[in-house]
């Protein structure tokens, strides 16, 4: 199934895969299994800075200083962790390059959709999200998006007087989640669903204003 027939066409934007997970999980994002794309920044660990360049040269230097450190790849110096891709290993490099290659095309096939595009993004610890927007309006070329940023450690101080962004304060449940948000006695919990309904709501409402 082509995303071009979906009203709204949702796009992680990392820092990790904490958007993806939550949004397939409260069923605001399609699973693969229904045909759903995968996108670059979906299942990989970045900083927020590196999300910002890779968008400003178009994925030009994605590619580049990859190094295998024995479990996963990574993009040197620390830039991007492979961590969902153990699979491919240090004599396999191709694949890593094959796999992501086609999600960069898929991305790339929905920045050119005249469909609104919502792009989620949860923050670590890093809080210029301008940068990242410009590059968003610049690829978007005057369609229609929304770019959703989850500030779950109070980092942002600044309002922002763009129509298509929105930050939401959305604290993690207690001091250890953000290192175990993905183990089911903490995403199950009473306070990790509630943690997560949040974000489901807010993605849900923004696609219905569209």
């Amino acid at each position: 199934m082509s995303n071009s027939k979906k009203k709204v066409n949702i796009i992680p934007l990392g820092q990790n895969c904490m958007p993806r997970t939550i949004l397939t999980r409260w069923k605001v994002k399609p699973r693969k299994l229904f045909g759903e794309l995968t996108y670059p920044f979906d299942l990989a660990v970045f900083g927020i800075p590196e999300i910002t360049k890779t968008l400003k040269t178009d994925f030009k230097e994605f590619f580049d200083n990859l190094e295998y450190n024995g479990k996963y790849w990574i993009k040197a110096p620390n830039c991007i962790y492979f961590s969902h891709d153990k699979d491919i290993k240090e004599e396999d490099k191709f694949k890593l390059l094959e796999r992501y290659t086609k999600r960069i095309e898929n991305f790339n096939k929905i920045i050119l959709d005249p469909a609104p595009v919502i792009f989620v993004q949860i923050l670590g610890d890093y809080e210029e999200i301008m940068p990242q927007y410009n590059e968003l309006k610049r690829i978007r070329n005057s369609k229609p998006f929304k770019f959703i940023v989850i500030d779950t450690q109070n980092i942002i101080e600044k309002e922002f007087e763009f129509e298509e962004i929105t930050v939401s304060k959305i604290p993690y449940p207690k001091s250890d989640y953000k290192e175990n948000w993905w183990k089911k006695e903490y995403y199950q919990s009473q306070e990790g669903k509630a943690f997560e309904k949040q974000i489901a709501d807010l993605c849900k409402a923004a696609i219905l204003r569209f």
